[in-house]
């Protein structure tokens, strides 16, 4: 009786509240997380978006052009967050009439047309202009296309890209773009070696080309990584050079071309 008494009379817990609480804590903060990943935006889906709409009003306003009251729409989409600013889909192509000129200019003449048109990377030592029997090839400097690690093109890629690529429409010569990097070895999620690193940058630049109206057909991207190097990867200055991307317009036969039977 006293051993029953004795347990009969023990206070009462006063702190199971404790326990909805935890679950109410562990239920709010998956509640967050599941606000967080959703809110998560995909920059590529969200970048098509922007172009599309984009294109349509300006499509409207080409259609309304006496009114002067109408904002123009700018071309570069909308930026989301610190994002950096990648070079946009959205490419003007040059008119038939004038690309039609390109196809009776001689090597000679598109190569003295660029080093003009190119002239500011040039003296910087961006862009290299080399010929030879076979092709005519621009050496661009990577860091004046993308930044560390990444195949994006950047905006400021266009200065460059976009007078090359005008030089190549109108004519029926073969173009292929190489990819190269330095021996610094890279493992990202997106790039497990140079070599992906180096193809895919060659493939962006092929992207853009054909956004602007040359022939994919005409158009191939090589990634050769760090295999084929021109300068010491020992030094800083070797690396850089290195890493870049070429532009070779051959002048004659596509050396790639599937045999006839």
């Amino acid at each position: 009786m006293s051993r029953r008494r004795r347990t009969e009379e023990e206070p009462e817990n006063h702190e199971r509240w404790l326990v909805s609480y935890a679950d109410f804590i562990t239920l709010l903060f998956a509640f967050f997380v599941m606000m967080y990943s959703i809110s998560s935006v995909n920059e590529g889906k969200y970048r098509v978006l922007s172009d599309s709409l984009v294109s349509a009003f300006q499509t409207v306003n080409n259609d309304k052009a006496s009114v002067q009251s109408q904002s123009v729409v700018s071309k570069t989409p909308i930026q989301i967050g610190k994002t950096p600013k990648m070079l946009a889909p959205i490419a003007n192509k040059l008119p038939v009439q004038d690309a039609s000129k390109n196809s009776r200019k001689t090597p000679a003449a598109i190569k003295k047309d660029l080093t003009d048109s190119l002239k500011t990377w040039v003296n910087k030592g961006d862009v290299k202009i080399k010929s030879s029997n076979f092709w005519l090839d621009v050496e661009i400097s990577s860091g004046a296309l993308y930044r560390s690690g990444s195949a994006a093109l950047l905006n400021e890629s266009r200065k460059i890209l976009e007078p090359l690529s005008y030089e190549l429409l109108g004519s029926d010569k073969p173009v292929y773009v190489l990819g190269y990097s330095d021996n610094v070895p890279i493992y990202t999620q997106k790039f497990s070696s140079n070599w992906e690193l180096s193809a895919a940058r060659a493939v962006s630049v092929v992207n853009l080309f054909s956004s602007l109206g040359v022939e994919p057909k005409r158009l191939g991207a090589i990634g050769f990584g760090e295999h084929r190097p021109v300068a010491d990867n020992n030094s800083a200055l070797g690396r850089s050079k290195n890493r870049r991307v070429v532009v070779r317009i051959f002048t004659g036969e596509d050396l790639f071309a599937e045999s006839k039977p």
